[in-house]
């Protein structure tokens, strides 16, 4: 099972980087992965879901991944860089997920994501009075700051992005815990 999902994840991507995605259908999908349509649906609803549910997955992987790598604790944003870096380095994967042409169902679903991200790494930090009012502001702002990066009109950057998050969390209340997350890799 999990093979199935990983061929139909990498058959997404390698396709999303030789096609726009509102072009990619379920069938080229499953040509790709070599795999029937009735096992496609077995795992997911539609393309849509099968992008949402891989995204997620290896956002969490991959900050998993990273966070492991520091010595000791991480910072408090370490997590949020680590998103922006990988949006910054795979627009082509992140564009339909905050993009102007996502649609509501997949907004909901990203916006969740990003609350949870922030609840499970953040919200230790807040007023837990405050906590479900700020984890949302904050994660409507990082997705706000994600859209303005996908956004070729715009000329905001991922590192730009991510100092202007660093801003608003020390806004709610946090202001030593600052802009400049490095450490771990780098």
């Amino acid at each position: 099972m999990r093979r199935t999902r990983m061929a139909l994840h990498r058959a997404l991507i390698e396709l999303m980087q030789e096609h726009a995605y509102a072009r990619i259908t379920v069938q080229d999908i499953i040509d790709r992965a070599d795999v029937g349509r009735s096992t496609f649906y077995a795992h997911y609803r539609d393309k849509d879901d099968l992008l949402l549910v891989s995204c997620v997955e290896h956002v969490r992987g991959e900050i998993s991944a990273q966070l492991a790598r520091f010595d000791g604790d991480p910072p408090p944003l370490a997590p949020i860089e680590i998103l922006f870096r990988l949006v910054d380095a795979y627009p082509q994967v992140y564009r339909p997920l905050v993009g102007q042409r996502s649609n509501a169902t997949v907004l909901r679903t990203i916006r969740q994501t990003y609350a949870e991200l922030l609840t499970e790494h953040l919200a230790a930090r807040l007023d837990p009075a405050e906590a479900a009012t700020t984890v949302t502001f904050l994660s409507w702002g990082l997705y706000g700051l994600l859209e303005s990066v996908m956004d070729p009109r715009q000329e905001l950057t991922a590192e730009q992005a991510y100092r202007h998050f660093a801003r608003l969390w020390a806004a709610a209340g946090h202001p030593a815990e600052g802009i400049a997350v490095g450490g771990g890799d780098r």
